[in-house]
Formats: C-alpha cells, structure tokens, sequence
C-alpha cells in the first residue's frame, strides 16, 4: 500500500519522501544546516519525533558561505554512511547583497538542498504566528514585536527558540496559511526585493506531513 498522494508539494522533495509501508513506518530524517547559532537550530532540533529525526546545526555565517559549508558537511556526513531524506538550508537576507542571497538559493537547489529563507530575518516566521505582515518590515522592530505578542522578553539567546516551539505550536497552521498568503504575492524570481517573506512554512509542513501523516495534512493544507 503507497503512502497517502500529497497535493501541491515541491516535486523534488516529493522524490526524497519515504513511502510508508503496511507493516511499520520508517523514519524520515532531516539533515538541516542553519544560519544562526541559537535560534534556528534550537527552533527545528525541537521538531524531534518518533517518526523522524531531526539534526540541526548552526553555523554562525550567512548565504553563500553557508550554502558552501552545508554542501560539505553532507559530504561529511555521507562519507560517515549518513544520508538523509531531506537536506535544508535556513537562511535570511539581512544586509547581504542582492546578489549573494539570490546566488545562494540557487547554488543551494543545484546541490540538493531546499530552501528555508526568510526576508529579512528568520523571527518573521514567529511573527507570522499572530499576524499576516505584509509589506517591508525591518528585523530591528521584531524582538519588540515578539516580546509583546509573547508576554515575555524575547530573544536570541540558547533554549529561546526551543520554548517558542511549544509556545507557538497551536499557532502553526495560522503561520503556515500566512506565509502561503504572502508568497503568492511574489512570483520567486527575485527573493532579495521580496520584503518581507519567509519560505521557513515549506520546511515545517514537511514536518506536518511526517508527524501527522497524508490525510491530516491535507485537510489542513488542500492547496
């Protein structure tokens, strides 16, 4: 028996998703290498599951210098016998140039990852939580913002992110369907000018999909 048919996902991460047998399932796992040193990583190595495992690494370096760093740390981790169903980079624009963050999300897909990016900064997803944005929106406003909407000081120090994750959690269909609102505005040929967005909802439906499986997710998400 195949796994339940997904609508409307990425063909290429369709190819990587395991079909789950009738007899058991088999775990997913997710090798996700990302910008920040706290936030991001402490954010995604809380999605653990028994359903998957999840390795998030934080580099402290941005764009091209990541994308480069995360194509040989999976070549490291295959030379280890380690393989992944999914491979990520997680990403923001920042103050980079134009040139860098478009450059990177490209030589990113050419090398088998996908994209997690977020214009500008990766707390516009946790935004996202309470409120469509939309329109530019500068990442020095975002801690202030969080911190308010949160009921508690917010910031980029380790175990933040960990608890936004069960914080959030009840809020993550709203954040997804609000990225996807936004997202539509654009048409991806310039993610750069594309102020403000985040395609950090693609990686945690992935997520959705591995936790709850076909049906559920499509319920949540028919389009």
């Amino acid at each position: 028996m195949t796994a339940t048919k997904r609508k409307n996902i990425n063909p290429r991460i369709e190819k990587k998703i395991t079909r789950i047998s009738s007899v058991r399932e088999v775990k997913q796992t997710f090798l996700i290498i990302c910008e920040g040193v706290n936030t991001e990583p402490d954010y995604f190595n809380a999605f653990r599951l028994t359903s998957a495992n999840v390795k998030a690494l934080g580099q402290g370096m941005g764009t091209l210098a990541l994308v480069h760093k995360a194509i040989h740390i999976k070549e490291q981790e295959k030379l280890k016998g380690r393989t992944y169903n999914q491979n990520w980079v997680v990403f923001d624009k920042d103050d980079f140039p134009e040139n860098d963050f478009n450059s990177a999300i490209l030589l990113a897909q050419q090398n088998g990852f996908e994209v997690a990016y977020s214009n500008q900064a990766f707390e516009f997803w946790f935004l996202l939580h309470f409120n469509l944005y939309q329109g530019a929106l500068h990442r020095s406003r975002y801690e202030k913002m969080l911190s308010a909407l949160l009921g508690f000081a917010y910031t980029k120090k380790s175990g933040v992110s960990s608890k936004m994750f069960n914080t959030l959690f009840s809020k993550q269909e709203q954040a997804i369907n609000h990225a996807k609102t936004i997202m539509r505005q654009f048409n991806g040929n310039n993610p750069a000018q594309q102020e403000s967005s985040t395609t950090v909802h693609l990686l945690v439906k992935e997520w959705f999909f591995v936790k709850f499986g076909g049906k559920f997710f499509i319920s949540l998400f028919p389009s």
